[in-house]
């Protein structure tokens, strides 16, 4: 039997990260297979992700070679630093270079807080403070208003492979203390593992919590039209 034969995911993710790969996997719904590629992120800052973004389309050309269903460019910087409308913009040049389908990490977050009914969210990164307000002002603009947002002040992208998934968990719950109260809690960078203490720190917290990989694979597989409902990794799998 052929791997991936509900369906072939193409990811690209930085050089640096095996994290988010390894955390998909390890979930995975049966029948379900995911291609690689990789890109080159010399530093988590604007400049750095400008690098970054310039291998998209050669990195979305090796995955079309997997004959992938869907496409997906991981590393949510990568299009908030460029202000609303990029992920769009991404997503067209990969479908047009290709004939694929695509999707971003960082719409796929986006969608998973509307998902869950959430306008008020409480943000834990990695990224540094200039990172954090650009990704505060995108966020704004798609209608969210970001109560709290604190982050590690990483620049160097494998330094946040060495964080487990405690420190997600809690550095989520410092974000939701800062904010007080709010619908979501939002936890940015596919390097950054959650899966391990995401159900943990929503059933702590009584707050629906959304990480870049969850939310990813949540809507890639959604955009691949499977229902499947991943256990125990928070309530966005059950309310789309």
């Amino acid at each position: 039997m052929m791997l991936g034969w509900r369906a072939r995911i193409g990811q690209m993710r930085p050089a640096t990260a095996i994290e988010g790969a390894e955390e998909w996997r390890s979930v995975a719904p049966v029948g379900v297979a995911f291609a690689d590629a990789r890109t080159i992120v010399p530093r988590v800052d604007d400049e750095g992700l400008k690098v970054m973004m310039s291998q998209v389309l050669e990195a979305a050309r090796q995955l079309a070679t997997a004959k992938v269903d869907l496409i997906v460019q991981c590393g949510a910087p990568g299009t908030f630093l460029r202000g609303p409308g990029h992920d769009e913009e991404v997503c067209a040049q990969i479908r047009d270079t290709t004939g694929i389908p695509a999707i971003t990490m960082m719409g796929a977050q986006m969608d998973a807080l509307k998902a869950l009914g959430a306008k008020t969210v409480a943000v834990a990164t990695i990224y540094s403070d200039e990172v954090n307000r650009k990704m505060a002002n995108y966020m704004e603009a798609y209608g969210f208003s970001v109560k709290s947002m604190i982050g590690l002040q990483i620049t160097d992208p494998f330094e946040a492979s060495v964080h487990d998934a405690d420190s997600a968990y809690r550095l989520g719950k410092q974000a939701l203390k800062e904010a007080g109260q709010a619908d979501a809690i939002l936890i940015s960078c596919g390097t950054y593992r959650t899966f391990a203490t995401l159900p943990y720190l929503e059933m702590d917290t009584r707050t629906p919590v959304v990480s870049s990989n969850q939310a990813t694979l949540w809507r890639a597989l959604r955009a691949c039209g499977l229902p499947d409902q991943i256990p125990n990794l928070g309530k966005l799998w059950t309310v789309a």
